[in-house]
């Protein structure tokens, strides 16, 4: 019970919370994704080369499924976890989401969705810039 009633104080009360959780699933969902597409790097004209340049889908699949998943679980504990915990979940976020916005920005044309995992990007680099030992 203690997970939904977080669930349900974070889709009220917490708006940061509600980031973090949006953030983790879709870095979550992406890591899904390049498991069930394992050939996506080769099918999709150069736009993640420079992915493929430093690992395989499932490589990069599991960085973000990992990242995602720790994400979710930190935002829908019932305590709050460690702080160094919690801080190094926000940066693996941060990291993957970053990674997706420098990768798309590096294709000549940058793709639509460069504005879309740019603006997280920057999101969840101001929440790992905020993240205080003292509060949620």
């Amino acid at each position: 019970m203690g997970t939904i009633r977080r669930l349900r104080e974070i889709l009220l009360d917490a708006p940061w919370s509600s980031y973090d959780l949006l953030s983790s699933a879709i870095v979550a969902g992406i890591g899904v994704y390049l498991f069930l597409v394992p050939n996506l790097f080769q099918h999709v004209g150069g736009v993640y080369a420079p992915f493929a340049a430093v690992a395989g889908e499932r490589v990069w699949g599991g960085l973000y499924l990992a990242c995602g998943v720790v994400g979710i679980g930190n935002t829908l504990w019932c305590e709050r976890p460690a702080f160094g915990f919690w801080l190094l979940s926000r940066i693996g976020v941060a990291f993957c989401l970053l990674c997706f916005a420098l990768n798309n920005l590096l294709y000549q044309p940058p793709p639509l969705s460069s504005v879309t995992y740019g603006l997280l990007s920057v999101l969840a680099l101001w929440g790992v810039a905020r993240t205080k030992s003292s509060g949620r």
